[in-house]
């Protein structure tokens, strides 16, 4: 971290130069798309946050409307107090692909010896449930990081979209008012996606798997009108059968969209099991969007 600090500092001149990608010198600055929490109008660091110690600054506050977050959840605020010594806070969940860099603003009313932060979180359609540390620390001019301040955050169900239940569910979501679509081909070899929607066979006296029969619930922004839900699940309602999964995202259309970022997330008897993420672009769109298109997302077994 400190080799790169004289590069940084040229490039921003502020106190994000100790931030570890910057947009300088005509490389593209990385705009953390697959993290889970994003801060817009900040600095993205993609890898961990240093580790911090008593030689950075501290923060003296760290204020959260509240500790309860969803899939798809905006503008949710955070704001705090630091040290005097600080320029800049990093803050981000801890675990995540990266963090987020602001720059000390003014100091508030409540305290005018001391320099403030405030922003507003989002949070990725594809966070799975659970518990995440909200980890913040003051950064000062010379790149050093102070010791962290934290905050439990809790995901939960989204209060407007809950999510599905059955034994067995794959869930695809996106970012931008694209058209993206899943497909899953089960160990028995139906595919199921917009096209064949069930994997239950066609005539009833059919030969069939030893587990119940998979479905996919939505085909959002299909034809390119827009739902506005970017999300597709195939659902097992009961016992899924054994053997591998094979999970590909395909792209009929992007709207007008330059891309879209979309995650994959698989949840067997209640636990993940499985994650992956992508960026879908206007490559994806081209060709057949049939049986057997779209960009492996990922394989697992069920035993």
């Amino acid at each position: 971290m400190r080799a790169v600090i004289p590069i940084l500092v040229a490039c921003l001149a502020l106190a994000l130069a100790v931030v570890g990608a910057v947009a300088c010198a005509g490389v593209k600055a990385d705009a953390g798309a697959d993290a889970y929490m994003l801060v817009p109008g900040a600095q993205f660091v993609r890898g961990p946050m240093p580790d911090g110690s008593d030689a950075g600054p501290p923060v003296d506050q760290l204020l959260l409307v509240n500790d309860d977050i969803w899939a798809g959840m905006e503008n949710d605020p955070v704001s705090g107090v630091l040290e005097p010594s600080a320029t800049a806070v990093a803050i981000g969940l801890q675990g995540d692909v990266g963090y987020w860099v602001l720059t000390a603003g003014v100091p508030s009313i409540a305290t005018p010896e001391d320099p403030s932060f405030s922003a507003s979180m989002a949070f990725s359609e594809g966070i799975i449930l659970g518990s995440y540390t909200l980890v913040a620390r003051g950064v000062d001019s010379a790149g050093h990081f102070g010791l962290p301040s934290t905050q439990v955050l809790v995901a939960e169900d989204s209060p407007t979209n809950p999510p599905p239940t059955g034994d067995l569910v794959i869930t695809l979501t996106w970012d931008t008012e694209s058209n993206l679509a899943l497909h899953v081909l089960d160990p028995t070899g139906a595919e199921i996606y917009w096209n064949d929607q069930s994997s239950e066979p066609p005539q009833p006296n059919a030969s069939v798997d030893a587990g119940s029969y998979g479905y996919i619930d939505y085909d959002s922004n299909a034809g390119c009108v827009i739902d506005g839900l970017r999300r597709e699940d195939v659902i097992w309602p009961n016992t899924p059968p054994s053997g591998q999964y094979t999970v590909r995202v395909d792209t009929p259309a992007l709207c007008g969209q330059p891309d879209a970022n979309w995650q994959v997330n698989v949840v067997l008897d209640g636990n993940t099991i499985a994650h992956a993420s992508g960026v879908a672009v206007d490559a994806d769109t081209w060709g057949n969007h049939g049986v057997g298109s779209g960009v492996l997302a990922l394989q697992f077994t069920v035993p």
